[in-house]
């Protein structure tokens, strides 16, 4: 039988929290909800505390920080089949993930993409641009076959992990070489529309200012030569 795991990388989610474990809790084919919190300063681990759910299990790293270290903790952690992750202030869209999960219960990766047909990203243009102009470098320097090479949102089968492992990378652009690798090794995968609201620009930890935004866009360049060099080297 097909479950599901749940993996929520949080900080400072106060806001939103609340609504999204109310929602999880309630779904029957979600099993655990795994939430790797890097010592939120706001009230989102009161909160999570206060909610009664055998299905949630909190972890608070206070010497660590970073979304891609976050996101091995909570999988090394989880025990379902499957593994569904998204950000917390995406609650609205738990009922579409869960739907897509039960339309492609085979597939090995569920790629929820902005830049597929019907797909959006509605977010300001300094956080658009880049994020297309990225993904058309690897639709160009790597593979078209998927088309949001930068999309976090997705649910993937777990034991794929063996043979494509995330790496621990400072940022998220272990995801480039995840969705690469998912094509390099024939592994089964789909895209499925997605469209990115304006509202999930508000909660971002990605770009708090114009430094960590060019590093960060950086290390997705680097990250993609070194697909390419492993594409070169076949």
């Amino acid at each position: 039988m097909n479950n599901l795991s749940i993996v929520l990388c949080t900080y400072n989610e106060e806001k939103f929290i609340q609504k999204t474990l109310q929602k999880l809790i309630d779904e029957e084919i979600v099993k655990e909800i795994i939430i790797v919190d890097d010592n939120s300063k706001d009230n989102t681990i009161n909160i999570i505390e206060k909610i009664k759910s055998n299905k949630i299990k909190l972890f608070v790293r206070k010497d660590v920080r970073g979304f891609a270290s976050a996101f091995n903790l909570g999988i090394s952690k989880s025990n379902e089949n499957h593994i569904l992750r998204f950000d917390v202030d995406m609650y609205s869209e738990i009922d579409y993930f869960l739907f897509n999960f039960n339309k492609h219960p085979d597939k090995d990766c569920i790629i929820f993409s902005r830049y597929i047909n019907d797909g959006k990203d509605l977010r300001s243009g300094y956080r658009k641009y880049p994020s297309f102009i990225i993904n058309k470098i690897c639709n160009f320097l790597l593979s078209n076959k998927i088309k949001d090479y930068t999309s976090c949102i997705m649910i993937f089968k777990k034991n794929i992990l063996k043979d494509i492992p995330i790496k621990n990378t400072s940022y998220a652009n272990f995801i480039i070489e995840f969705i690469f690798l998912l094509i390099k090794k024939n592994k089964s995968y789909i895209e499925v529309p997605f469209e990115q609201k304006k509202s999930t620009e508000d909660n971002s930890k990605s770009a708090p200012n114009l430094f960590t935004f060019i590093k960060n866009g950086s290390l997705y360049l680097l990250t993609i030569m070194k697909c390419l060099f492993i594409k070169i080297l076949g």
